[in-house]
C-alpha cells in the first residue's frame, strides 16, 4: 500500500513539475539558437579579420581547408540515424536497466559502459540522444536526489568523451586526428581504445563509489523497471536490416585500416559505406528520418576556417619551435604539450582546440617527435578529451546534455525540480579532468 501512495505521489509532483518547465523549455531553447548563431557567426568573422590582417588570401586558406572532416561527421551522422531507426539502442538500453534492477549504482556503471561503446563507434552527441529517453523515464520512476543526479551525468559526460576519442570516428578530434596523415586508422585504434577504456574504467569505478548502496527492499526499484518496460514494450526492432547494416560498417573498419589514405581516402570510404546501407534500408523498406544538426556542423565549420586561418599567420609555427628549443626531452616536450591543449580546449572547448592546436602537433611530430608519433597523437586525444570534461561548456555534449535533463523535469523527493548546469557540473568536471589528464599523463611516462 505504501508502494502504490508513494508512486501516485510521485506521479502528481512529475505532473506540476513538468508544467513548470515548459516555459523554461522554450526560453532556453531561443538563448541556444542565438548563442549558437553568434558563435559561428563570430567564428568566420574573426578568420576573415585575421586573414586580412595578415595579408592571407581566403582563397589560400580554403585551398588547404579540412572538407574530408566535415564529410566524415557528416556521413557518421547519417549512419547513426540508421542504426536508430531499427530500434535496437532503446531495446539494449531497456536491457540495461532490467539488468540493473533499478539499483542506482550499477544503473550508473551499466549506463557508463553503454554510453562509452557506443560513442566510440558512432556520433557521440548522437549517442546520447538515443539513450536519454529511456533514462529518463527510469529516473522519474526511482527515487533520486540532485545528488546522483550531478553524479549520473557527470559521468555520461566525461563518458561520451572517452567513447568519442577511442576511436578514429567517434569525435570531431579523433577524424582531424585521422585525417592530418600522423597516424593510420588502425595504429591509432589499437593505442587508443585500450587506453581509453582504461580510462572510462576509472571514470565508473570513481563515481560508482559514489553512489549509496540501497537499503529498501526494492519494490519501487522493481515498479520503476517495469514502468519501463511497459513504456516501451511496443517496439519492434528491425533485425533484417539490423543484420546487414554491421556488416558494411565491419567493411568500412576494415578499408580504413587497410586501405592506404592516398589510395582510398577515408571520405570516400564513409561514403561508400553508408551508399550500401541506404542500399539495404531500401531493399529492406525501412523508412528513415534523416536529421542533421546543422547548426552544430556549421560551427565545426567555423572552428576549421579560423584554425585554417590561423595556421598560415605562422603564430603556430613560432610556438613549435619555441616548445622545442625550451624542451628538449621527447618526453617532457609531449606531457608539456598535453597539458597546454587540455587547458586549451577545457577553456574554448573541445572543437576550437582540436582544430587550433593540430599544426603545432603535426610540426612536432614531422620534427623531434616523429619517431613517437603514433603516440603523441593518442596522447593529443587524451588531452582534448580530459579538457573537454573540464566545464560544461567544454565537451561536445555539453550543452545538449545539460538541455536535455533540464528539459526531462526530473523532481527529487521534495518535489523540487532539479536543475542541472555548468554551476552544478563545475566541480565533478574538474574531477573527470584530472582523472583522464592523470591516466593519460601515466600513459605517456609508460609508452613514449
Amino acid at each position: 500500500m505504501t508502494t502504490t501512495v508513494t508512486a501516485a505521489a510521485g506521479v502528481r509532483r512529475a505532473a506540476c513539475s513538468e508544467r513548470t518547465c515548459r516555459g523554461e523549455r522554450s526560453a532556453q531553447k531561443g538563448l541556444k539558437g542565438c548563442g549558437s548563431l553568434l558563435l559561428i557567426a563570430s567564428m568566420f568573422l574573426c578568420g576573415t579579420g585575421l586573414a586580412l590582417t595578415f595579408r592571407i588570401p581566403v582563397r589560400d586558406v580554403m585551398k588547404s581547408y579540412s572538407y574530408d572532416v566535415l564529410a566524415i561527421l557528416v556521413i557518421m551522422e547519417l549512419f547513426t540515424n540508421l542504426i536508430t531507426e531499427t530500434g535496437i539502442m532503446q531495446i539494449l538500453a531497456i536491457r540495461i536497466a532490467d539488468m540493473a534492477k533499478g539499483r542506482k549504482r550499477l544503473c550508473l556503471m551499466l549506463f557508463g559502459g553503454m554510453m562509452f561503446l557506443i560513442s566510440s563507434c558512432l556520433n557521440n552527441i548522437t549517442a546520447v540522444m538515443m539513450i536519454l529517453p529511456v533514462i529518463f523515464v527510469l529516473l522519474k520512476a526511482l527515487e533520486v536526489d540532485r545528488h546522483y543526479i550531478c553524479v549520473f551525468f557527470a559521468s555520461i559526460l566525461a563518458l561520451s568523451n572517452t567513447g568519442g576519442a577511442a576511436s578514429p570516428i567517434g569525435d570531431f578530434p579523433a577524424i582531424i586526428i585521422m585525417t592530418s596523415g600522423i597516424t593510420t586508422f588502425l595504429s591509432y585504434l589499437t593505442r587508443a581504445f585500450p587506453l581509453f577504456a582504461l580510462m572510462s574504467a576509472a571514470l565508473i569505478a570513481v563515481w560508482g563509489s559514489r553512489v549509496k548502496r540501497e537499503r529498501d527492499d526494492g519494490a519501487v526499484r522493481w515498479l520503476a523497471v517495469a514502468n519501463l518496460k511497459s513504456q516501451y514494450k511496443n517496439i519492434e526492432v528491425r533485425y533484417d536490416v539490423l543484420k546487414w547494416l554491421p556488416v558494411v560498417f565491419a567493411g568500412m573498419f576494415a578499408a580504413w585500416c587497410f586501405l592506404p589514405q592516398d589510395v582510398l581516402p577515408p571520405e570516400i570510404v564513409a561514403v561508400l559505406g553508408y551508399g550500401l546501407a541506404m542500399m539495404v534500408c531500401s531493399l529492406k523498406k525501412l523508412k528513415v528520418e534523416q536529421k542533421m544538426d546543422l547548426k552544430a556542423l556549421l560551427t565545426i565549420a567555423s572552428f576549421l576556417f579560423f584554425a585554417a586561418v590561423v595556421s598560415q599567420t605562422g603564430v603556430l609555427e613560432t610556438l613549435a619551435v619555441f616548445l622545442q628549443t625550451s624542451i628538449r626531452d621527447p618526453k617532457l616536450l609531449a606531457m608539456a604539450l598535453m597539458l597546454i591543449t587540455s587547458v586549451v580546449a577545457g577553456v574554448f572547448s573541445a572543437g576550437p582546440a582540436a582544430a587550433a592546436m593540430m599544426p603545432v602537433i603535426i610540426d612536432l611530430c614531422n620534427g623531434p617527435l616523429c619517431t613517437q608519433a603514433e603516440w603523441i597523437a593518442v596522447a593529443y586525444a587524451a588531452a582534448i578529451c580530459a579538457g573537454s570534461s573540464m566545464f560544461m561548456w567544454s565537451a561536445t555534449a555539453g550543452f545538449i546534455l545539460s538541455g536535455k535533463v533540464n528539459g526531462a523535469c526530473l523532481i527529487d523527493e521534495d518535489g523540487r525540480t532539479i536543475s542541472w548546469g555548468m554551476l552544478q557540473y563545475l566541480r565533478y568536471g574538474v574531477v573527470n579532468y584530472v582523472i583522464q589528464i592523470s591516466v593519460a599523463l601515466l600513459a605517456v611516462l609508460l609508452f613514449l
